[in-house]
């Protein structure tokens, strides 16, 4: 009986793990899409969205997928139902859209951009003068397009990129971040490097460690503007996709998301910008 029982917990255990992995659920229109996103004394008003309705979504079950957010929405250069499923499927999941590129994007790089898909809103607080937001970076780029097709997100907040390599001013993008660049950072999960199953139950084959953002000095009741992008650079081929946690974007900070000392804080006009970036347990990795 005993023997019996361990062999069924080891079966829900693994089968809670494999198959029960990333859900996605359509686009439907930009203030929802914005909405979800908002958590306690935060405000969120005026949502519009650009780019191909299929590039975007809602996503569960990220945990279980292993990318350290349980739930939210998904921003891609391509299609959101690309990641759809329990594992890594293929080494070049790909969908071109035909759509624009964003010249803000383009200056980060510096590359020119296609396929964007860009989230913006107002938002403003209650309370208080600091937000805080999580995020995750992933690509079908990596790991062989790596210096190549320089995909990359940013996270302009009044026309400022927050989204940025902790304790750095380098933007987000696939050459910044990687197996060779910023490293510790970095989920390596290629189907070149490890054949099937991939250490994660993940379509895209690397991706970042969970990221928080920390916009200090705001004036409450103040109304500001946020523009979140991602796009692919240099063609329209393999996707990028960029996860941002539920109701992550508060006035209230995450207890797991460590806020960054003076010394690594980044001025902004008459106001300071913190970014951190806390890491999960790579127990896959090498």
């Amino acid at each position: 009986m005993k023997k019996l029982l361990i062999l069924m917990t080891a079966m829900v255990l693994l089968f809670s793990t494999h198959a029960f992995a990333m859900t996605i659920t359509a686009y439907d229109n930009a203030n929802n899409l914005a909405q979800s996103l908002g958590g306690p004394g935060i405000t969120i008003s005026n949502a519009t969205y650009t780019g191909a309705a299929a590039a975007s979504g809602y996503f569960s079950g990220g945990m279980a997928a292993g990318i350290g957010i349980e739930s939210g929405i998904v921003l891609t250069s391509g299609a959101a139902s690309n990641l759809q499923g329990t594992s890594n499927t293929s080494d070049s999941i790909s969908t071109s859209n035909g759509t624009a590129g964003d010249a803000q994007l383009d200056a980060l790089i510096p590359q020119s951009t296609n396929d964007a898909a860009v989230l913006a809103f107002d938002f403003s607080l209650t309370t208080g003068d600091t937000a805080y937001f999580k995020y995750v970076f992933g690509s079908e780029e990596y790991n062989e397009y790596v210096g190549s097709f320089n995909d990359v997100f940013g996270f302009f907040v009044d026309n400022v990129n927050y989204a940025l390599i902790p304790g750095t001013t380098t933007p987000v993008s696939i050459d910044n971040v990687n197996n060779g660049v910023n490293s510790a950072y970095y989920n390596d999960n290629d189907l070149g490097d490890f054949g099937t199953p991939t250490p994660y139950a993940f379509e895209y084959d690397g991706f970042t460690d969970v990221f928080g953002v920390t916009i200090a000095n705001l004036t409450p009741g103040a109304t500001y503007n946020i523009a979140l992008k991602i796009a692919d650079a240099g063609d329209s081929s393999l996707d990028s996709g960029v996860f941002f946690e539920a109701s992550s974007f508060s006035d209230t900070p995450d207890p797991q998301q460590p806020i960054p000392e003076p010394a690594t804080m980044l001025l902004l006009g008459s106001g300071l910008v913190g970014l951190a970036g806390f890491r999960r347990k790579k127990n896959l990795k090498k």
